[in-house]
């Protein structure tokens, strides 16, 4: 049979997807190439191990955030409210859309206790996050009270991911990114 084809991207947003719901060390190679319609051998010539697709999954999804969601925040037309009313909405879909909540906070939460291996992307992920946060938050707030406001909503975002995921109700995210939109 031959080696199917697919792009690097498609492969990426299906390994996530997996990854996303079934979590890092839930998944096998064989999950990751069936999500992506090939053969466990086929996916090999893709990818060495599941470390190296987690690694550019957590790499190819904080690029993605970062020039679609976080770019917003530095918008010089927009107000600040305008901003963090899109980029709010923007993760509320993001997060909201397929299952599993945020792929980043998952892989955290399953991984870091255990080994370093992702640290350094996770770390980034957030740090992007909380710059756009707190670049936003500059415009109302002194920088002491920005920085603050920007990692407790951040953290309010999060734990609001959790119980939606835990109840089955999006509710909890929307009243956490409305009270984001209400700090500006």
């Amino acid at each position: 049979m031959p080696i199917q084809k697919i792009s690097r991207q498609e492969l990426l947003l299906k390994s996530i997807s997996t990854f996303r719901e079934k979590g890092y060390y839930r998944t096998s190679m064989r999950d990751l190439a069936e999500a992506c319609g090939l053969t466990k051998g086929a996916f090999y010539h893709h990818f060495s191990s599941k470390e190296e697709v987690m690694k550019h999954c957590l790499i190819f999804s904080c690029n993605w955030f970062k020039e679609n969601v976080y770019t917003i925040a530095y918008l010089p037309k927009l107000t600040a409210k305008e901003k963090m009313s899109k980029m709010s909405q923007k993760l509320l879909k993001t997060f909201t859309t397929g299952n599993g909540g945020c792929f980043f906070a998952n892989t955290v939460i399953e991984t870091s206790h255990v080994e370093d291996t992702f640290k350094g992307i996770l770390k980034e992920y957030f740090q992007e996050w909380e710059s756009a946060m707190v670049f936003i938050l500059l415009s109302k707030y002194p920088e002491v009270e920005a920085k603050k406001l920007g990692k407790r909503t951040i953290v309010d975002i999060e734990g609001s991911i959790v119980l939606m995921q835990l109840h089955g109700d999006i509710q909890y995210l929307q009243d956490s990114i409305d009270r984001c939109i209400e700090l500006c």
